[in-house]
């Protein structure tokens, strides 16, 4: 097959675009807006809808690849590439299209490689546009050689496809009650993230964020089945780190509480601190773990921000400091690359979040569970969006119909 035509059309996200650090730093509500101005760089409020793209690839066979690209939710916060604008985009996204017309599919990782490998324009969002362009390529080669994008990516890999269910990770969003009653009822593998990003969430001396985690563990008791037993996720976006100057052993002291009170589940605690550097946040990282181990803690942490590409990433594995890496799909580029940093952060000992953003689309969701399954993260982002049911029953639809299929082609 070759590619007759290339069309690029603007999407919706699956949910917001916001400013960190605005948010962090105590900006006013009223209901769902934000009052104040914001302070990150591209946006012109502080709570955006989420911009994305389609990518359509035309077929000479007269089939059709899709892929979507956006930017996360915290764009421009610790290190990453700032807020995709589709109408500032359009015009460099045309002339990736250009590049893509008349191109027979070859395998995915020359395609991918010549595609990264060309010169666009500088001002090219190029995280987000070979985010996109790499699953319409992906789901290209799979129209043309008749196999499942999952077996694909694995080859890519040089690894084996999965042959059961990554773990779904949902996120509850600002619903942090009725959120947690919708995974427990749906059997979630891990919950909530709890998005624990002001200084009220936390409460005085970090009160709140400990009932909230004991107010968990008393709603998976009562309403959970018998043989349930998930993982408690939560990201607090550096707040533990303001909310004790970052003085090492008050977080670690709290910390180890908070682990306490998610008896008998395991407790992952993202972000627990926001440095202004990758380098600052590697130290910290590994001084607070190191003094989790001397308290003989079992709460995991997990890094995000400031891991944001395949060389962010191995330098925390690399420094050994942290024990999850939150492998966010949209800021890797081409897909690829988020399933490389899977592979890179089991083989130093890490486990690694296939993550990605609320702000996904369904397309990019459903080709994110084929990755799950190819590169076998710890556990696999529930998306789009923040509303638990939607995001759930897309990615575990996909990963369940994938292997279905693998398994009958292998009968």
């Amino acid at each position: 097959m070759r590619i007759e035509k290339a069309i690029v059309i603007p999407a919706r996200g699956g949910y917001y675009n916001e400013d960190l650090e605005a948010i962090r730093a105590g900006a006013q509500r009223d209901g769902y807006f934000y009052e104040e101005i914001p302070q990150a760089p591209g946006f012109t409020s502080i709570r955006q809808p989420s911009e994305a793209f389609s990518i359509m690839l035309l077929l000479d066979s007269g089939a059709t690849a899709v892929g979507d690209g956006m930017s996360v939710e915290y764009s421009a916060a610790g290190g990453r590439q700032g807020r995709f604008q589709i109408a500032e985009q359009l015009p460099y996204l045309r002339g990736v299209c250009e590049a893509l017309e008349g191109q027979t599919i070859r395998s995915f990782q020359q395609m991918t490689t010549a595609l990264q490998s060309q010169v666009f324009d500088a001002r090219l969002h190029r995280n987000a546009t070979f985010y996109g362009a790499s699953q319409a390529l992906l789901q290209a080669v799979s129209l043309d050689t008749g196999r499942p994008p999952t077996e694909i990516l694995a080859e890519h890999l040089g690894v084996p496809p999965a042959e059961q269910m990554i773990p779904i990770n949902v996120q509850c969003g600002e619903a942090r009650h009725s959120g947690v009653d919708k995974a427990i009822l749906k059997g979630a593998d891990v919950l909530p993230h709890g998005l624990i990003n002001e200084m009220d969430l936390l409460g005085r001396d970090g009160r709140r964020l400990r009932e909230y985690i004991t107010w968990i563990v008393e709603r998976i008791h009562k309403y959970g089945r018998d043989d349930y037993h998930p993982e408690l996720h939560i990201d607090v976006y550096g707040m533990i780190g303001v909310m004790f100057e970052h003085d090492v052993d008050q977080m670690t002291d709290y910390i180890s509480g908070l682990g306490e009170c998610a008896k008998p589940y395991r407790l992952c605690l993202e972000a627990p601190i926001l440095m202004e550097t990758r380098a600052a946040q590697i130290e910290l990282f590994g001084r607070l773990r190191q003094g989790l181990r001397e308290r003989e803690s079992h709460v995991l942490i997990i890094v995000d921000e400031w891991a944001n590409d395949l060389n962010d990433i191995r330098a925390f594995i690399d420094a050994g400091v942290t024990d999850m890496i939150n492998v966010k799909s949209p800021d890797l580029g081409s897909i690829d690359n988020a399933g490389q940093a899977i592979i890179d952060c089991w083989a130093g000992g890490v486990r690694p979040i296939l993550g990605g953003s609320c702000t996904d689309t369904d397309v990019s969701a459903r080709t994110m569970a084929q990755l799950a399954l190819a590169a076998k993260p710890a556990w696999v982002l529930a998306r789009p969006g923040m509303g638990v049911d939607e995001g759930l029953q897309i990615v575990h639809n996909e990963m369940a119909r994938n292997l279905a299929l693998m398994a009958a082609r292998k009968e």
